[in-house]
């Protein structure tokens, strides 16, 4: 297993000028800011930079250790001893793990991108293979397997009065219970918001315990759990908001929904999620902690199939002929254009979706059915995608089909129905819904 803490150095990915007009303000998580231990990133990295490295990796491993007998202590559990601590620069983060291990992954990466820009979530000219690249060199500590923390040097700071809570974070990964193997986005979201969510909580229950003050470009700051906007970094981690948005629900959204947990039933609670059958399984279940605890899991739907049997169906990352993306996916989505509150309406009545990929030759077809609670919340949602569809100023090719950038994307929502199907394709006529079974 690999976990990033949240506590990560500002990203540094290039944006593109497109025809897209994505919503310009810079959001930077609560989390990066309360974990960041920063005074600036450029400050810091010139700062950690120039110490030597004997005495940088002397003060990160007495406060490993002391983070050590701590956690055992808060949470009642004992960890091995095996556990090591690793520096390493941001040069060999990214040697490291800083290149897709194969053709499949390679492979997987340009599909995602074409669906994210196919459904208008990225710019043109963005590439998600950048940004897996950089991402490798700009966090501050990982755990590797149930051994292993590994932090890169310019961007922790050991001798910062809030970086023990970094390796609670860690720690806390060391400890966590193997989950059962995700068998979707979705639920794979939900289980990655457990376990960062739960790292996340035991850094601010220790910090109450410890009463440390977290400080922010000098200053003593309260952040709050929500976004905050600061256009100034723009320059800094020029990324957008979607890509942004979906790295980052497991901590942000995670945190509250074990916040929650603890809350009905503190750590034996927390620990029990663990458990096959009281495992979050889909984000709207970490979004809605009371469908959770009531149990609401997503319906099965069916996905949709080409007319003609040319196209290449291509089986998901686990095997699987279809996936499943989820309410925050969703949500994530109609963000990218509208305004938060009415994306986030028009996602909650997500019951579930099913969509598949397929290709032909140098072409590609998604297809999306998603399910709602009811016909109104159908209606809610198809609203909403209609004024996303005219805020990218794509080209209208006739009612409820789009285009842009060689992408065509057609909806279809049968009236008083729970239902509705979304097609992308590079070819006109594939992403028509009438195509499609």
């Amino acid at each position: 297993m690999f976990f990033c803490s949240v506590a990560l150095a500002i990203l540094s990915l290039p944006r593109n000028v497109t025809l897209m007009k994505q919503k310009t303000r810079i959001s930077v998580f609560s989390v990066i800011l309360i974990a960041a231990l920063i005074v600036s990133a450029f400050d810091v990295a010139k700062l950690l930079g120039n110490l030597e490295m004997d005495q940088y990796t002397a003060q990160a491993q007495k406060l490993f250790e002391d983070a050590k007998t701590k956690i055992e202590q808060i949470r009642n559990i004992t960890l091995n001893d095996d556990i090591k601590l690793h520096v390493l620069t941001k040069q060999q983060a990214k040697e490291k793990w800083g290149h897709p291990s194969g053709e499949q992954d390679l492979a997987n990466l340009y599909r995602q991108e074409k669906i994210y820009k196919g459904l208008f979530m990225m710019p043109e000219g963005d590439t998600l293979i950048q940004a897996a690249t950089e991402w490798t060199a700009n966090w501050m500590a990982a755990t590797v397997g149930k051994n292993d923390i590994y932090v890169i040097k310019e961007n922790f700071n050991p001798f910062h009065e809030d970086a023990e809570t970094t390796f609670i974070h860690e720690l806390t990964h060391i400890w966590q219970p193997q989950l059962t193997e995700p068998k979707t986005y979705n639920e794979d979201k939900g289980h990655a918001a457990l376990v960062e969510g739960d790292a996340r909580f035991m850094e601010e229950y220790f910090r109450n315990l410890t009463k440390t003050t977290v400080k922010f470009a000098g200053a003593s700051v309260k952040i709050p759990i929500y976004l905050l906007d600061n256009p100034l970094l723009d320059d800094v981690h020029p990324m957008s908001n979607t890509l942004w948005s979906l790295n980052f629900f497991p901590y942000d959204k995670g945190e509250i929904f074990v916040t929650a947990l603890y809350d009905q039933g503190g750590f034996a609670m927390i620990n029990q999620a663990y458990v096959a059958g009281y495992t979050p399984s889909s984000t709207t279940q970490i979004l809605h902690p009371e469908k959770y605890f009531a149990y609401q899991t997503a319906q099965p739907l069916q996905a949709s199939t080409p007319a003609e049997n040319t196209w290449a169906l291509i089986k998901t990352d686990r095997g699987q002929d279809h996936n499943t993306y989820g309410e925050y996916f969703i949500y994530a989505m109609l963000d990218t254009w509208l305004e938060e509150n009415p994306a986030q309406e028009a996602a909650e009545g997500w019951a579930g979706d099913s969509f598949t990929y397929y290709e032909r030759e140098s072409d590609y077809l998604f297809t999306w059915n998603i399910q709602w609670d009811n016909a109104a919340d159908a209606s809610e949602f198809f609203a909403a995608f209609q004024n996303m569809m005219d805020a990218t100023e794509a080209s209208s090719e006739s009612t409820n089909n789009w285009s842009a950038n060689g992408h065509y994307l057609t909806i279809n929502w049968g009236q008083n129905t729970d239902t509705m199907l979304i097609a992308v394709s590079s070819i006109l006529s594939a992403a028509q819904t009438s195509y499609l079974t």
